[in-house]
């Protein structure tokens, strides 16, 4: 069972980029690590970058920005790049042909050295809510099995997120 857990400081930095303009799409990289056979925590969710382009139905990040920020991150934590997380303006939560394509492009970049990374698609529900939907990329892109918020204090994941 593949499992994606979100520390609840990362989820607010992912929650106060989209709700900064929910008219366009924002993201940027997710850190973290593995704590078992095919499951992640996300420790920390970054922006787009400082020259990132935002339209309402696509985004471009800051790939230099980036590249930089999980360096820095990789050397001086024990996180290292586990994927993209980005925002939809509309409520469907399923990857488009571009997010396919980059995925699959991210995976054979060795400045993000994984073989397998997770993308996390996130948007506003009918009621203002921010829902998720998680997906990895192995011999294809699967859905995440569970999507949770997760305490590192108590190692055990908390409420759902996923709707």
């Amino acid at each position: 069972m593949t499992a994606l857990y979100i520390v609840p400081k990362a989820w607010k930095q992912i929650e106060q980029a989209v709700r900064k303009n929910p008219s366009l799409e924002t993201g940027g990289v997710l850190m973290g690590y593995s704590i078992g056979e095919e499951q992640w925590v996300v420790a920390y969710a970054s922006g787009p970058g400082p020259q990132a382009i935002q339209h309402p139905t696509s985004i471009m990040f800051d790939d230099e920005h980036l590249r930089k920020l999980v360096q820095r991150m990789s050397r001086t934590r024990s996180w290292k790049y586990i994927g993209d997380w980005h925002s939809h303006t509309m409520r469907r939560l399923t990857p488009s042909k571009g997010d396919k394509r980059t995925i699959w492009e991210k995976a054979s970049q060795s400045m993000y050295m994984s073989p397998s990374p997770l993308m996390l698609i996130v948007g506003l529900g009918k009621q203002s809510q921010l829902r998720a939907r998680g997906f990895i990329l192995g011999e294809t892109l699967r859905e995440v099995t569970n999507l949770a918020l997760y305490e590192p204090q108590t190692l055990r994941p908390g409420s759902s997120i996923r709707l």
